[in-house]
């Protein structure tokens, strides 16, 4: 009398017992791709193709207390290094700037595109939006029908004082199906499929046994009419919607921000190899001022103290050569760890960048834009329509309950009287109810309603600030531009400058001391280091700019993309001058303080 049950209900075991993520998969990626079309993104985050595994044994996992490996101070060994003399120490600094410049040769456009496929920051924000898309399909799944299919094995045995004796061995089979309406209370509909062998006897004679197939039908539902009526009953996923455009929006300008990091990374190595470049230049004055000194005092014309000087003079620039490529190579070390590049793998950063011309921008008219195109300040004002949301699903709380229900059975649960399997509309049972719960207690939801309240005043308080805040990063994003142009400026006079003395000293050596040469050629490297940073102070104020107006674009292949107007040149050189490489598709019309002839701007 079983074995059809079990036929019948079979393949809803295996398909229980057998869940399959690809669906999840595919909806994930779907999510992903509706998020990013909701917010206008030019690239939403990766499908995702590989989920994290377990690699841990079951062991590792279990295990209470993990090993540490701390071994005392007599089981470590310490080996000083013989290396003291200058020029030692000197010859294996020099060794470690073999190790940079035998590396693979890295390009801007390539390091990006690395970042921005294995970057480990760019991977957090993927994750942080597929989390999201999970979030949101758990609400819209909520809201589907909930299907459930329960099998109970039961046994029962009772011995009474009389010598009686009952058992029954059932099969309880519950198919139940419930569905949450839109405005509030729930939907449900289940069946009870029940067999069962029943033994009645007493314990010294005879005993008969019974078979009884039992099934009801049963549709019930429930409706709020006063709290948790309305919208409120879908709370759950409106705000995970809204957190999707949150996420999009998000994922969006972190992709800005990351892409402005790693220019910002590369222009710093850049200014490092420019300081390494005036640095060598320094050593070969340097030197050549020292055998200038030795040979005039060989020759008697100047003092053992000026060659001295010039000489150690230039041993000591060669030091700070070598520790500037450690620099270097530390440099190279925390890009790559930036950008995520084997940490073993030498690579050798080429010498070009990008550059943009200073936009033509006023303090009012970018502070608009900003306000109007930041991506976080319009998740800011979003999120306060949410706090305003939350105190009135609080206010909902605190009105009474008043809930209608009603239920319709089919089928019977006598043993003696009914006996199939699908349920009969003769045996119908019926029952409706109207409940009103009355406020008595309820302090608690008047507490959460206050506290909603101050929550939401926070959240206009903290919109106002973040509101201000975002106007004065503008404004200061447009001065700064102005100061570095000028600061620029400067530093390429102070290069000239220094130039026209060394070649002044260089016409006439004798006219000066060591002590001038020697504050001529530092005046020239701090000239040409001055240089190179106020360039990176430049590019980077003038992205900065675009970043804090919302108006930076980053597309698929990580390159950035030109607004109408902007021309994007390349350089091989930190000076900013005419003799600055270009590629074939940029304009070629740079004047000396490095902006265009017919230059009308960034912006539109």
């Amino acid at each position: 009398m079983i074995r059809p049950f079990f036929i019948i209900s079979s393949p809803l075991l295996l398909t229980a017992c057998s869940p399959s993520f690809s669906t999840i998969d595919q909806q994930v990626n779907e999510k992903l791709l509706e998020g990013s079309d909701l917010v206008n993104a030019t690239v939403p985050p990766r499908a995702v193709e590989d989920w994290a595994a377990i690699d841990a044994t079951e062991e590792e996992m279990n295990t209470r207390q993990p090993a540490t490996w701390n071994p005392p101070a007599d089981a470590m060994t310490w080996e000083e290094s013989n290396a003291m003399e200058a020029q030692e120490v000197l010859r294996r600094l020099t060794g470690y700037q073999e190790e940079v410049e035998s590396g693979e040769l890295l390009t801007l456009d390539k390091a990006l595109k690395w970042a921005f496929s294995h970057g480990r920051e760019y991977q957090f924000a993927e994750e942080d939006y597929i989390l999201s898309c999970l979030s949101l399909l758990l609400q819209e799944h909520l809201w589907t029908p909930q299907f459930s299919d329960d099998v109970a094995l039961q046994y029962f045995h009772e011995d009474a004082d009389n010598d009686f004796l009952n058992s029954a061995t059932a099969v309880v089979n519950t198919l139940g199906v419930s569905q949450r309406l839109p405005w509030g209370g729930e939907v449900s509909a289940s069946y009870v499929a029940t067999f069962a062998r029943e033994v009645l006897g007493v314990a010294s004679g005879s005993s008969g046994t019974t078979s009884t197939q039992i099934g009801q039908f049963t549709v019930g539902g429930s409706i709020p009419l006063l709290r948790g009526a309305g919208m409120v009953a879908q709370e759950g996923i409106i705000q995970a919607e809204r957190n999707l455009v949150y996420a999009g929006r998000s994922f969006e300008e972190f992709r800005r921000e990351f892409w402005f990091s790693v220019y910002s990374g590369w222009l710093d190595l850049l200014v490092q190899q420019q300081e390494l470049d005036n640095a060598r230049e320094s050593v070969e004055l340097l030197d050549t001022l020292a055998e200038r000194q030795r040979a005039l005092y060989d020759a008697g014309r100047a003092r053992l103290y000026d060659a001295a000087e010039a000489e150690n003079r230039a041993l000591q620039e060669r030091s700070r050569l070598a520790g500037l490529w450690e620099s270097y190579r530390l440099g190279i070390d925390r890009f790559k760890l930036l950008i995520n590049w084997p940490i073993d793998t030498p690579i050798t950063i080429e010498q070009e960048t990008m550059a943009l011309g200073p936009p033509l921008a006023s303090l009012d008219a970018s502070v608009e834009k900003a306000l109007m195109q930041r991506l976080d300040l319009q998740t800011s004002r979003d999120r306060l329509i949410d706090d305003q949301r939350g105190v009135r699903n609080a206010l909902n709380s605190v009105l009474p309950n008043l809930d209608l229900a009603g239920q319709i059975r089919f089928g019977s649960n006598d043993t003696y009287y009914y006996d199939a399997v699908l349920p009969s509309a003769e045996d119908l049972d019926a029952e409706a109810s109207l409940t009103l719960g009355l406020p008595l207690d309820r302090e608690q939801e008047r507490l959460a309603v206050r506290s909603s309240q101050v929550e939401l005043e926070r959240a206009r308080r903290e919109y106002r600030r973040q509101r201000d805040s975002v106007a004065i990063e503008v404004r200061n994003a447009v001065r700064d531009i102005d100061a570095n142009l000028f600061s620029l400026d400067i530093q390429r006079r102070n290069v000239d400058i220094a130039r026209v003395n060394i070649e002044s000293i260089d016409a006439d050596p004798d006219s000066y001391t060591v002590l001038d040469q020697l504050a001529a050629i530092q005046s020239l490297q701090q000239a040409q280091n001055g240089r190179a940073r106020a360039f990176r102070a430049m590019q980077r104020s003038i992205f900065r700019y675009l970043l804090d107006t919302g108006q930076m674009r980053i597309s698929a292949d990580a390159t950035l993309e030109p607004l109408p107007g902007m021309v994007v040149r390349f350089t091989d050189s930190l000076s900013w001058e005419p003799e600055a490489h270009t590629n074939a598709t940029m304009d070629q019309n740079w004047d000396e303080a490095g902006a265009s002839e017919n230059y009308t701007g960034a912006l539109p």
